[in-house]
């Protein structure tokens, strides 16, 4: 099962789920659902940035599993949604709920269907999953761009770019 695969289904198991996404280690979002007909709150870059931190809390909380055990989520609670960052693989599971939930049960919920899943989910990369655009890798990698630009440049997380060159440069041959 791919991400976008695991994330509509997941969509499926709480009425009161609103988006759902899959962001990498670096805060890359990888994958992402949206339940149709819900408002978007945040705008702009905000997406981009709470990602991110979603990444850099779930890291940071994994400082401290040889004293407190295996960190399980992180959740923050707003006036208009919950939000939730829980850690699977490599990769975080974000998702944001309606604020008049049982934060517990939601929970519960998704991480029953987490574990029930987790080992027919193939999180690694999936050159169907990568846009046109970002295609451009060849061309920017053969004139001699190094992969750190060319993440930069396309907003790409590296290890993907890296994954991505290895699998340009193997066709090749």
């Amino acid at each position: 099962m791919n991400g976008v695969d695991f994330l509509n289904s997941l969509l499926t198991i709480h009425p009161s789920l609103r988006f759902l996404g899959l962001v990498e280690k670096s805060g890359h979002l990888c994958a992402s659902v949206i339940r149709q007909g819900i408002n978007e709150h945040l705008k702009g870059r905000n997406p981009e940035i709470s990602y991110s931190q979603s990444a850099y809390l779930v890291e940071l909380g994994k400082i401290f599993e040889n004293e407190l055990g295996h960190l399980k989520s992180v959740i923050y609670i707003y006036d208009k949604v919950v939000m939730f960052s829980i850690p699977i693989k490599n990769h975080i599971v974000v998702f944001s709920t309606d604020r008049n939930i049982n934060i517990g049960t939601v929970f519960e919920k998704v991480q029953s269907f987490i574990k029930n899943v987790e080992t027919e989910l193939d999180l690694e990369l999936d050159i169907k999953n990568i846009s046109q655009e970002k295609k451009g890798i060849r061309n920017l990698y053969d004139s001699g761009i190094s992969e750190e630009m060319i993440a930069e440049q396309l907003d790409l997380n590296l290890t993907t770019v890296k994954s991505l060159v290895k699998i340009i440069t193997t066709n090749a041959k």
